[in-house]
């Protein structure tokens, strides 16, 4: 029962008491001594009237309607709310996102756009949007008017993403974001081939990182899958492109099962490698010798070398592999036997020292559960300004890097991590040193260009990254044109007509691509994230609602008054009814008076 039912019958319930109690004094009075019919009539219906006006006033009536409403339906929109608010002489109208269902139920006109709808209703002074939002070809439409947005509740599943447009081949993919109302679900990342790569249940917020090992060069999709009370599958396409030209050098003091995986590791992933394995006696295993200088340094992203072959460099070697590093080269020490005095002195002029050895270390290492041990060097690795490069399961550190110049240098007392290979394991051998040597690369050049959030088809995107004018070529050689903004620091906006892959171009398309490592991106379809899609709204919505004068309220709506008592306004004046129960409670305080006066009672 609302505050204005119980007034009304505490109300309803005094007015017949008083009649009660009248009419039971007046069957006391003898005949001639009771009032006359007039004036008993007056003295029952005046509380009655007063009692009316009292609750009027109390809680006004509704007002005439707010001319100049226009109410919106847009997607997830309520049929019988926007009935209700159409029916407090507002004008309804439903967008296309409203589903043509939901806009007959509530009986709303449909328009293409906002635009049309304001073109058809000049009049509008005010908007009230149902449902999600407006989408961002209406968002420019509204003219600052003022707008009132009370969205839904955002239904359970996926609410944010984040995931690179592009990767190094041979490098990691990194996915992350969160979950809403998701209590129970667990996400699962999927590689192209439909092997689960990677699984976690999200945290306490909804949050979650997942990672997958990128082995291959080329456009490819992996998977999102949501298990649980929320069951979802979505696709994340990314472009996986060779490391800007640079490549690995590894340089090994002898031959054994970790450098040959490490090789097939990189071979997998098309990471271009140059490797040289002594054999001793002065003979060498892999491609053919390089000049071990400056400019041949600067072409490799990282150097991989152990204890024997940083000691095989010599000191003019190892004194240009230093300079290097300077320079912004990547280079990890593989301490693969125990270390010798030789070692400790290339450690401390790389910046670590060795520690008494540990028992508690142990020789073995365990990067989680139901994988195959790895072997270790008991001595941990020590250095006032390193961080941390692996962690075995149980968090504690098993390598570290520190920073040199532009470059960093990492120690590395791993060893037999092939047995992840052997052992069925092979996505954790390559995700263990793709996220290594990640670390510890030679910054990458220029980012390709990407579009600015999730690409859909029939929807405006937005291409950054371009450096002049570029064409977007579909799988079926349709073409769009994305001429940059000035203004916009590199940005084009594009509307793609169909989902799949498009191939990036340089210039207005009018010549034969020529480029052999083009950059590709992906269009989704149309109702792809949709939890996504509703939270984008959202959010637009509240800035816009928020940057615009306050919204006069509707007609009849109980949030106008606050759910009860209203202000003065258009909506429920007050002064008539207070007037109206001052002029009766007047005239039956006269009447009663005299009563009083003749019969002293």
């Amino acid at each position: 029962m609302s505050l204005a039912q119980a007034v009304a019958l505490l109300l309803a319930f005094a007015v017949l008491a008083g009649a009660f109690r009248r009419n039971w004094q007046w069957r006391r009075l003898p005949p001639p001594a009771r009032p006359p019919p007039w004036r008993r009539m007056a003295l029952l219906l005046l509380p009655a009237a007063a009692a009316l006006a009292l609750q009027l006033l109390l809680f006004p009536p509704m007002g005439a309607p707010v001319t100049g409403a226009l109410v919106v339906m847009t997607a997830g929109s309520d049929p019988a709310a926007a009935r209700e608010a159409g029916g407090r002489g507002a004008t309804l109208v439903a967008l296309p996102e409203a589903g043509t269902e939901a806009a007959a139920d509530a009986g709303a006109r449909r328009l293409p756009d906002l635009a049309t709808a304001l073109r058809l209703h000049p009049g509008t002074t005010h908007l009230r949007v149902l449902g999600e939002g407006l989408v961002a070809r209406d968002l420019d439409a509204t003219r600052g008017l003022p707008v009132d947005f009370d969205p839904p509740p955002l239904a359970p599943g996926l609410v944010e993403l984040h995931a690179p447009a592009h990767v190094v081949a041979g490098g990691q993919l990194r996915v992350s974001g969160r979950l809403h109302a998701a209590s129970g679900t667990r996400i699962e990342l999927l590689d192209p081939a439909g092997r689960v790569q990677d699984r976690s249940p999200p945290d306490a917020e909804g949050r979650f990182q997942l990672r997958a090992p990128v082995r291959a060069q080329g456009p490819a999709r992996y998977r999102l899958r949501l298990a649980g009370e929320t069951d979802a599958e979505e696709h994340i396409a990314v472009h996986a492109r060779p490391g800007h030209g640079s490549r690995l050098l590894l340089l090994a003091g002898a031959p054994n099962p970790e450098v040959k995986y490490l090789r097939r590791w990189a071979s997998d992933a098309g990471l271009p490698l140059h490797s040289r394995i002594a054999l001793g006696g002065g003979v060498m295993l892999g491609d053919a010798p390089l000049a071990f200088d400056a400019a041949t340094l600067s072409g490799f992203d990282v150097a991989i070398l152990d204890e024997r072959a940083l000691a095989g460099l010599g000191t003019d070697g190892r004194e240009a592999l230093l300079a290097a590093v300077e320079r912004g080269l990547g280079l990890l020490l593989r301490i693969t036997a125990p270390p010798d005095a030789a070692t400790r002195d290339a450690l401390e002029r790389l910046g670590f020292t060795l520690g008494d050895a540990d028992p508690a270390l142990g020789s073995e290492v365990l990067l989680g559960e139901g994988l195959p041990p790895l072997l270790r060097q008991p001595r941990p690795i020590l250095a006032s300004d390193a961080v941390p490069l692996a962690r075995d399961a149980r968090g504690v550190a098993v390598a570290y890097w520190r920073q040199h110049g532009r470059g960093r240098i990492g120690a590395w007392n791993l060893a037999h991590t092939y047995r992840l290979v052997l052992g069925g394991h092979g996505e954790r051998h390559a995700r263990l040193w793709s996220e290594a040597l990640g670390v510890l690369a030679r910054p990458a050049g220029t980012p390709p260009p990407r579009f600015e959030g999730i690409a859909r088809a029939g929807q405006r995107a937005v291409l950054c990254g371009l450096d002049g004018v570029a064409t977007l070529r579909a799988e079926d050689g349709t073409r769009l044109q994305a001429w940059p903004d000035p203004a916009a620091n590199g940005c084009a906006a594009v509307w793609p007509e169909r989902a799949g892959w498009y191939r990036l171009e340089a210039g207005a398309g009018d010549e034969p691509a020529s480029d052999p490592q083009p950059t590709m991106l992906y269009v989704h379809e149309a109702d792809a994230f949709p939890g996504i899609a509703a939270r984008a709204r959202r959010d637009a919505m509240r800035r816009l609602a928020a940057a615009l004068p306050a919204t006069p309220p509707l007609a009849g709506d109980p949030a106008a008054n606050g759910g009860g008592l209203a202000s003065d306004g258009p909506d429920g004046a007050r002064w008539p009814w207070f007037l109206a129960w001052l002029l009766a409670a007047a005239l039956l305080w006269s009447l009663e008076r005299h009563e009083r006066r003749n019969h002293g009672a």
